[in-house]
């Protein structure tokens, strides 16, 4: 047993109180948290050190586990250790190194295996010990990493709220990232003051000491990119970025792809919305349109028609317009990138977007559209992820996009159920998550139902979230006209009318092709053969199958045209009820009387 090295109070003692931060009690005995099992019953004496024939001796009446204390002192390098003289310590870099394999295996600081600076810590033995404070700029304990990236806290430490700071605290632009490793990257790409919050579930709590303490800091959260990282970015409710690719830190991108890849990265700020605001904060503003009129920024909209019906054309038309800033017919337009995500019709699309360009006069270079070359699954994360990755890429050349097209939506679905509710909400989920990270508006393209023409095929949730749908509809092989069945938040746009225009382009071969483009024509779109608009002239109809003696109740009349026109919005439908019902009494063509629908009487 004299073999053993003796815990000498003249050696150790003073470490122990330092970097345990104990207090003196009575006199001769120092009292905090245990190094083992952390109990801390401040100002109780649980635990203790004393000195006895010159030597330290440790007490805790909570844990009671002598050994258990004296093996986390050592690990703290607070207490001496026996070891056989064959084995070696990593931190005894006097001795040989050990081979793995026949190789020598090299004990790099953890710094340089990170490839960072030691910036807010120092180098202790190959150990770097970092300095932990809190809000009010205390020291509260210290941080190890060992150079194999084992991580240890000082004994009694409180974490919660405890950080480490690569710069300093001043008002203005800081960073929270997680680890001192991803902390040290931030700053040293980005020359930001940045703190770090030991782990992801201490990081809100740091945020919130933080700008309670210092409320002109301006919290930007430097995410790792995985579960528990966005979890805690949530919690905080703070803007962040995370890297692009799932599992990654900023330090995984700092060390792969450089400076300039953090710094463009920590752009891609996600500023998330608070989720109440008091009402005498709600701000009446007047609507951000996309396009003048008809489609609002920031929104999810539907075009939806028929095979051949033109939809496509349309949809293009507005996209490129957008794109190029040139005026939709009329209506101004925010001009922005436009991402087209295409799952069918790839062999036409050049021609088409040809045959417009050639039209408008655009030269190569002054559109920012981007068509993808297969269709993306939005109701698969991989996919979606894939999605956002190659999205996130253009946009650090392009700009952040004003519009997503996904045309169609059938083929975004992949084999799902366009039917089916769950498989139609992880597709508005992944709509409404690009939406939202770039404030950019979504316009899916669909098809109509097989038995009923006037409304989108597939689940009853699809025309729930929009905000803004319209039909295309073929008028007859010249003509097509675009209505609008649902505006969530403005007036009804009235029917617009376009005629094909055939458009001779050159292929890249020189060699002459037909395309089309639609020019817009002021002619009101009419109901076939008749000279009202269509959905009078249907309702009209309705009224004559259904009338007895020239006249029918109004409810009646009313379910038989909800049977007929309903799109799953029964709002939208009771509008356009309402609507065609006023439009055809004005014109003196019907009179209702008491709830009772009758024909204006013609008489000589």
């Amino acid at each position: 047993m004299n073999d053993f090295p003796k815990p000498h109070w003249g050696q150790f003692s003073r470490a122990i109180i330092e970097r345990l931060q104990l207090v003196e009690g009575p006199k001769g005995e120092w009292h905090g948290a245990c190094p083992n099992c952390g109990y801390n019953d401040k100002p109780s004496t649980r635990f203790w050190i004393a000195e006895h024939n010159g030597l330290v001796r440790v007490h805790c009446r909570q844990c009671n586990d002598y050994q258990a204390i004296q093996e986390a002192l050592q690990d703290d390098g607070l207490w001496p250790k026996f070891e056989p003289t064959n084995v070696v310590r990593m931190d005894d870099f006097s001795q040989p190194e050990p081979e793995l394999n026949g190789t020598a295996v090299k004990f790099e600081p953890y710094h340089k295996t990170k490839q960072i600076d030691l910036i807010g810590a120092k180098l202790d033995n190959n150990v770097v010990v970092v300095p932990l404070f809190n809000a009010q700029k205390e020291r509260v304990g210290e941080q190890r990493i060992t150079p194999d990236g084992r991580k240890k806290f000082s004994a009694g430490l409180d974490k919660e709220g405890a950080f480490g700071v690569c710069g300093k605290i001043a008002p203005g632009l800081c960073y929270v990232a997680e680890g001192w490793a991803t902390s040290v990257a931030v700053h040293m790409a980005t020359g930001v003051n940045t703190v770090f919050a030991l782990d992801a579930g201490n990081l809100p709590k740091v945020c919130d000491a933080l700008q309670q303490v210092f409320p002109k800091l301006e919290l930007v959260i430097a995410a790792d990119n995985d579960e528990a990282g966005i979890k805690a970015v949530k919690a905080s409710g703070r803007p962040y970025a995370t890297p692009r690719h799932k599992g990654d830190d900023w330090n995984d991108v700092w060390v792969r792809d450089g400076k300039d890849a953090v710094c463009q990265g920590l752009n891609r700020v996600v500023r998330p919305k608070a989720l109440f605001t008091h009402l005498d904060e709600l701000r009446i503003s007047k609507p951000d349109w996309l396009i003048d009129g008809l489609i609002e920024r920031e929104t999810l909209a539907m075009c939806f028609g028929a095979a051949g019906s033109g939809k496509t054309f349309a949809v293009l038309d507005m996209a490129l317009s957008i794109a190029t800033g040139k005026d939709y017919h009329g209506h101004n337009v925010k001009q922005g990138t436009v991402f087209y995500i295409a799952g069918e019709g790839h062999s036409g699309f050049a021609r088409r977007s040809g045959a417009w360009k050639q039209t408008y006069g655009v030269e190569a270079g002054e559109a920012a559209f981007y068509k993808s070359n297969k269709a993306v699954i939005m109701s698969e994360p991989e996919s979606v992820a894939e999605l956002v990755d190659e999205m996130a890429k253009l946009v650090e050349v392009a700009g952040k996009p004003q519009l997503v097209v996904i045309d169609t939506l059938a083929r975004s679905l992949g084999g799902a159920d366009e039917n089916a509710g769950k498989d139609i909400n992880l597709f508005i989920v992944a709509c409404d998550e690009i939406r939202e990270q770039y404030g950019c508006t979504i316009m899916i393209v669909h098809h109509t139902g097989h038995q009923n023409k006037e409304r989108g095929r597939g689940a009853s949730q699809i025309n729930a979230a929009l905000d803004h749908e319209f039909r295309i509809e073929a008028w007859d092989e010249t003509r097509v006209v675009m209505t609008f069945t649902k505006q969530k938040e403005d007036k009804m746009p009235e029917p617009k009318m376009f005629v094909k225009l055939p458009v001779e382009i050159m292929t890249d071969d020189m060699e002459e092709i037909n395309s089309i483009v639609l020019e817009f024509t002021p002619e009101k779109p009419m109901a076939k053969g008749s000279g009202m608009p269509k959905g009078q002239a249907v309702l009209l109809k309705l009224f004559r199958e259904l009338a007895e003696n020239g006249e029918v109740e109004r409810d009646i009349l009313k379910d038989m045209y909800f049977d007929r026109f309903d799109a799953g919005n029964k709002e939208s439908t009771k509008r356009k009820f309402n609507r065609d019902i006023r439009s055809l009494v004005e014109d003196d063509v019907l009179m209702q009387n008491n709830g009772v629908i009758s024909e204006t009487y013609k008489g000589e």
